[in-house]
């Protein structure tokens, strides 16, 4: 049952991924559109699987206000950084926001440094460089928006890891759903009142024709978070996270190679590969 729903787990981290990708190809300028729409779907699963209880205690309120700014940094910017470079590369940036919540750990909550803590921040910096290296004759991949984009939402998603961490520990491991629920809806009513504003030329359209995408996206969000926690008691954390990063880093990079036809040069394909390994180093 574990291995089923640690499965279940990679292929939602990836879908969700895939979805932004395939709504980037059909949408354009529906990127806040896509992100509130998405939030909300994720709020509504864990509505529904809240079991009743919905109102997080006041004290819930700040962590909520900025996680949902975090939330909505890194997915805003990981949409607009799959709209300008590829879909393996972001996927992989993404889960190097790892080693944010690791570095907050040490410095804020005096966690100790261990070999695998260092050895997966040095790993990580040597993919940085095989990524952004140009080979000759290989035509330029990687622009200076994209790498905005891609260290925004990088930033975005680390530090949505540190807030919920700092709730669990104010809280007492309290409010899971609660918290998650509040976020998710203050995230939808700011990315929609966004939206509205900015994205209103043929808003009905982009939903209609993008419905499919966002609706998924969003569910999918919301399932992986809550089997993380529920396996979070099941099985060691070094078996689930380095499974989860690199899986689906793995599958995203096999469906933007042969489904989106993505090509990257040598030294970000040796960039990958050490990422991954970063990943799971800085998972155990």
């Amino acid at each position: 049952m574990n291995t089923f729903l640690l499965l279940t787990i990679v292929l939602g981290v990836s879908i969700q991924q895939i979805c932004k990708k395939a709504y980037n190809i059909r949408i354009t300028n529906g990127t806040f559109s896509f992100s509130a729409a998405s939030a909300l779907f994720a709020a509504i699963f864990f509505v529904a699987t809240s079991g009743g209880s919905i109102i997080p205690p006041a004290t819930a309120l700040p962590y909520s206000i900025l996680f949902s700014l975090s939330y909505i940094i890194a997915t805003v910017s990981s949409m607009l950084a799959i709209s300008t470079g590829p879909l393996s590369l972001t996927s992989l940036i993404l889960q190097y926001s790892l080693v944010l919540p690791a570095l907050y750990g040490i410095v804020m909550l005096d966690e100790e440094v261990d070999i695998l803590l260092i050895s997966g921040i040095v790993l990580l910096l040597i993919s940085i460089l095989f990524i952004n290296k140009e080979d000759k004759g290989e035509k330029k991949k990687i622009t200076l928006k994209w790498s905005i984009f891609a260290f925004l939402s990088f930033l975005g998603n680390g530090c949505c890891s540190i807030i919920q961490k700092e709730q669990q520990l104010r809280c007492d491991g309290m409010y899971k759903n609660e918290f998650m629920i509040l976020s998710l809806i203050i995230t939808f009513v700011v990315l929609a009142v966004y939206a509205l504003c900015k994205e209103k030329d043929n808003t009905s359209q982009k939903l209609k024709k993008g419905f499919i995408w966002f609706a998924v996206c969003g569910l999918a969000n919301g399932l992986v978070n809550f089997l993380v926690l529920v396996l979070s008691t099941r099985m060691p954390a070094s078996v689930m996270f380095p499974v989860i990063s690199a899986g689906g880093i793995v599958i995203t990079a096999a469906v933007s190679i042969f489904v989106y036809k993505e090509k990257l040069s040598l030294s970000q394909k040796i960039g990958m590969i050490l990422g991954t390994f970063a990943i799971i180093i800085l998972s155990i």
